[in-house]
């Protein structure tokens, strides 16, 4: 995809589908900085991607905190350069029921998914400006359109997304900075695990089965892997993708079409 020379910044990028972008980037040529709140994971990730021949560092960032945001981004700026590639997608899941959520699970899902994705980009976009070069993949969900009940943080973060991308793509398009979003379906990562639990729990299923149960419904007949989203990152930081921007692609094996 012709990204040598490239510095890419993937939050969430030490495990689960992170992990699969960072390493796809270090393959296709770019320096990665694996950006994660879990520093042992990064560390690990980033020698791993390290062992392969590419160059990786591990930073600590929160990206619900601007402090962290500001002092980690200042780190891979001076030990690697300028981000030209902005992967924002650090996420979390929290079983957030209309009468039952807190106002700290709403606002955890908020502040990690929709403001970190805005605090990430206000401190690198300046860099791609004056590069007049830029790629910044958002990571949305097939639940930035459709829900399920008893979501109500995740879904309102991730419909969001798709808000924010078109916004900054309208603006950032004349800096030739393209934005766009990754709308994963039902990936197999911990995540999906925990939100499986979540909800054989609530609906007194036996442990195992809606995982199970799940790759039926999927016309493509498997649940996603970690790769199957990379590789659609991958695609959007190229220079194929160069007249793409402000669009959201989903990668959910035909569950959903859209």
């Amino acid at each position: 995809m012709g990204l040598e020379g490239k510095i890419a910044l993937i939050t969430g990028g030490a495990q689960g589908i992170g992990l699969a972008i960072s390493q796809r980037l270090a393959k296709e040529g770019a320096s990665v900085a694996v950006v994660d709140m879990n520093k042992e994971k990064a560390d690990k990730a980033a020698q791993k991607i390290e062992s392969t021949g590419a160059q990786a560092i591990a930073v600590e960032i929160d990206v619900a905190d601007p402090v962290s945001v500001a002092e980690g981004t200042a780190k891979v700026t001076s030990e690697l350069g300028s981000a030209a590639i902005l992967v924002n997608n650090a996420g979390v899941y929290r079983s957030t029921p209309l009468l039952g959520v807190s106002e700290d699970s709403w606002k955890l899902s908020l502040d990690v998914m929709l403001t970190g994705t805005l605090l990430m980009t206000q401190e690198v976009a300046p860099h791609m400006i004056r590069a007049r070069w830029g790629r910044i993949i958002n990571l949305g969900s097939m639940m930035s359109n459709v829900a399920y009940g008893e979501d109500v943080a995740y879904c309102t973060s991730k419909s969001g997304i798709l808000g924010l991308t078109r916004s900054l793509a309208a603006e950032l398009a004349k800096h030739n900075i393209c934005v766009n979003t990754v709308c994963p379906g039902n990936v197999l990562t911990e995540m999906l695990e925990q939100t499986a639990d979540a909800i054989e729990r609530r609906e007194g299923l036996e442990p195992g089965s809606w995982i199970k149960d799940r790759a039926k419904d999927i016309p493509l007949g498997r649940l996603g892997k970690p790769d199957d989203i990379a590789n659609v990152v991958s695609f959007f930081c190229s220079e194929d993708a160069n007249y793409i921007t402000g669009q959201s692609l989903h990668v959910n094996g035909g569950l959903y079409q859209f």
